[in-house]
């Protein structure tokens, strides 16, 4: 199928970080043309006169089964949330609820101009890859283990594991995950990302997220997190480490020397109040590759990639007390190009040859001036300004029309599945 998008400002997120006015061409899923004018024929015209054509934000750290939570376990902090509130939920939570989830959150990523993710989900995730190829969305997905230190529990969830590799297609990819140092035995750790490297699959973490973590890390291995990952070989360019709030400057220096993936989810942080802060300036400039999530809509409250953008940014600000601790165009490569690296996609940038993962953006009052179009995008931007979103080549949003999913059925299923886990009305 082709595609013709007529007349944009576009942002192409090339090595020049061009923003060019003028005509994009798809073919086969992926954009074989971009000039001021093109006059080949397609079979899908979109008319983006006085609109902003940029590429599809990438959230590199999520939890799509845990969106039928959002308003669970208000006001605790980390350990006592999850402990408390969303280990014994997720306990119960079927296979189909976590499904019903996903196509919740679907929705809300598309509408939110996000067009690729990577997810960790806590049981079979079958029906969450079914709703994920629904969607249209790409992504990763893994099932994350954990045993707390319990060797019975390894062969059983190592066989869970290896029979979730077998869902998914090119676009939703399969990937490997543990849970956390804290919550994984060694052995675990290793035998995840064995089967990790044998498949060639990315693998997924979460790593001093809190001071808390990065102690009892300290007390049971003796070192850091990233350090201690580092010295059993499970650190490279094929891992993402979610978080990643309390690092000294020797574990970011080995995050850079590794070319390591680093998520950092700052409005999750902030609002389970975990107290550290991802230090994205130090880890970006030593040469890590920082990307941005959003974590799950249980701790989060949202999936809102534009705000996860600006509070990455603004917290930078705070820490450093330096306006410029990260520049706003090195933001928005955090949203794009880095997480695509990250998920092993070729999309993040609107190029002749890559992916067609294009989100569409109607300016608004918001954006008015366009004085600076990515500052625009990084502070004042929200899904309220998409109107249209390509993943692939293929419409899923056209005129706030969501194609894929029939977003009142996805809404009405999660609100039953959320009642009837969390056990009353919302």
């Amino acid at each position: 199928m082709s595609m013709l998008i007529k007349g944009a400002l576009i942002l192409t997120q090339n090595k020049d970080r061009e923003i060019l006015r003028g005509d994009i061409l798809i073919e086969g899923g992926r954009i074989r043309e971009i000039a001021p004018r093109i006059k080949e024929r397609a079979e899908t015209v979109i008319e983006a006169s006085g609109r902003i054509a940029m590429p599809g934000l990438v959230n590199a750290h999520t939890h799509v089964g845990m969106t039928v939570l959002r308003g669970c376990g208000e006001d605790l902090p980390l350990h006592d949330w999850l402990r408390e509130k969303i280990w014994p939920l997720e306990a119960r939570q079927t296979p189909e609820q976590a499904g019903a989830a996903a196509r919740l959150a679907f929705c809300e990523m598309i509408r939110g101009g996000t067009t690729a993710f990577a997810d960790m989900c806590i049981h079979d995730p079958k029906y969450v890859f079914r709703a994920a190829e629904e969607a249209g969305l790409r992504g990763m997905i893994a099932r994350g283990l954990m045993d707390f230190d319990s060797a019975d529990f390894i062969p059983r969830v190592m066989k869970e594991m290896e029979s979730s590799l077998g869902y998914g297609n090119e676009t939703v990819r399969p990937s490997v995950a543990a849970h956390a140092t804290n919550t994984c035995s060694e052995e675990l750790l290793l035998r995840t990302r064995e089967l990790a490297r044998k498949k060639g699959l990315k693998y997924q973490i979460h790593v001093s997220e809190t001071r808390r973590e990065v102690f009892e890390v300290l007390k049971t291995r003796g070192k850091y997190p990233f350090e201690y990952l580092d010295s059993i070989g499970l650190m490279d360019k094929d891992c993402v480490f979610a978080h990643g709030g309390w690092l000294t400057k020797k574990e970011m220096g080995i995050a850079g020397k590794r070319d390591l993936s680093v998520a950092s989810c700052p409005v999750s942080n902030l609002k389970l109040a975990t107290g550290g802060i991802c230090q994205i300036a130090e880890l970006d400039s030593l040469g890590a590759n920082v990307c941005i999530g959003t974590d799950g809509a249980a701790s989060n409250n949202s999936l809102d990639m534009f705000e996860s953008m600006k509070m990455a940014s603004l917290l930078q600000k705070h820490h450093y007390w330096k306006a410029d601790a990260v520049r706003t165009q090195r933001i928005f490569d955090m949203a794009t190009i880095n997480g695509a690296k990250a998920l092993g996609f070729e999309c993040g940038s609107l190029e002749e040859g890559r992916l067609a993962d294009i989100v569409i953006l109607e300016r608004g009052p918001n954006m008015v001036p366009g004085n600076d179009l990515v500052a625009n995008i990084v502070y004042s931007a929200g899904p309220q300004n998409v109107s249209d979103v390509i993943i692939g080549g293929r419409l899923v949003m056209e005129g706030r029309k969501i194609l894929t999913i029939d977003e009142k059925e996805a809404m009405e299923d999660a609100e039953e599945a959320g009642s009837s886990l969390v056990g009353r009305q919302a």
